[in-house]
Formats: structure tokens, sequence, C-alpha cells
């Protein structure tokens, strides 16, 4: 994962050079505190690359953010990192094609995550609150012809209410709230 998430964080900067950051949180990648409903995701299209960062409290997929106390529990988060590995269930994109080329699901309390070798705890689990990261490489054909990105994540979890959007594409940057009732990310 730290491989994607570095090559985003370059590229951001790379793409922003020495300008000003016109980000609405004064800087990249950040999404400020750690809110209940709310999620951070950053897009960036390098050529026919897109990168796609995805930033949430667990607790708006699986309605709890310690770890899992029941097999009830553990089934919904196995059930939320299925469902976040399933890109093309997550996102559309208009006026082009793109093939999701590597995932990479970081999702605390996870038994993919664990070393089986070894039964410390996790450190996330000694937090208060809980964070997944998800990092999308998608392949577009025409990427120069993308002018939306329908988000598909508050049909699959309710709890999901706000994302906020950073992006650099085709040249634009710029920053958007999706919500429910408008999950569309316009570049225009």
């Amino acid at each position: 994962m730290m491989v994607i998430k570095q090559g985003l964080i370059s590229w951001l900067l790379i793409l922003l050079g020495n300008s000003a950051p016109v980000f609405s949180s004064g800087t990249p990648l950040t999404h400020g505190a750690h809110v209940h409903g709310e999620a951070g995701m950053n897009i960036v299209l390098d050529g026919n690359s897109l990168f796609i960062e995805l930033d949430s409290p667990i607790i708006n997929l699986v309605g709890f953010e310690h770890a899992p106390n029941n097999e009830e529990q553990v089934s919904a988060l196995l059930k939320a990192e299925q469902t976040l590995a399933s890109a093309d269930r997550l996102f559309h994109f208009a006026t082009t094609k793109c093939s999701l080329e590597n995932v990479e699901i970081e999702m605390p309390y996870s038994k993919h995550h664990e070393d089986k070798n070894h039964q410390h705890p996790r450190p996330e689990m000694h937090h208060e609150h809980a964070d997944f990261h998800a990092n999308y490489v998608f392949h577009c054909k025409q990427a120069k012809d993308l002018t939306a990105i329908s988000v598909k994540l508050f049909s699959l979890f309710p709890d999901l209410q706000n994302i906020k959007a950073q992006w650099i594409l085709q040249g634009k940057q710029g920053s958007a709230s999706l919500t429910a009732s408008h999950p569309t990310l316009s570049v225009n």
C-alpha cells in the first residue's frame, strides 16, 4: 500500500508544482479531524493512470470502530473489505472506460492483515478511533475524455454521509463535497 500512497503523494506534489494548493483544506492529502459520517478522497489523473485514495472512519462502513466482539461484527468487517475491493461497484467513469489495475485496502482488525506467527494486538486496537484506507489504480482509455466520476459508496454504506474530494485531472484541480443526493464529481 505504501507504494501507491507514495506515488499518489508524489504526483500531487509534481502536478501542483510550486503553486499554492487550491484544496479547500489548504494542504493536499489532509482530511482534517476524524468525523463520523465523513470520508476523504483524493483523485489524480496522470496520462491514462487514474489514482484514487479513499480514507474514512471505519464506523461509516461497519457501524462500530472497535475490534470486533462477535461473529456478526467480524462478518460486517469482512463484508466491508470485500465491497471495497470490488472497485467496479464503487466508481463509474463518464465518457471513458477505466479498468482496475491495482487495489490496496488497509482495514483495521482485518484478519488479512494479521501476522499468523505473532499474536500481538495491532496498534490501532488501542486507539479510540479506527480508520480504513483504500488505494485504487485504474487505466483509462481516452483518459482525456473523462468528465465525471460517480461514487457509489453512499448506497453501499448508508452511514457514509459526505465525501470531501480533492482532485487533479486534465490540468485542472479542485475540490467538491459528494453526498448521497450528489454522488458525482464533475471535472468540467
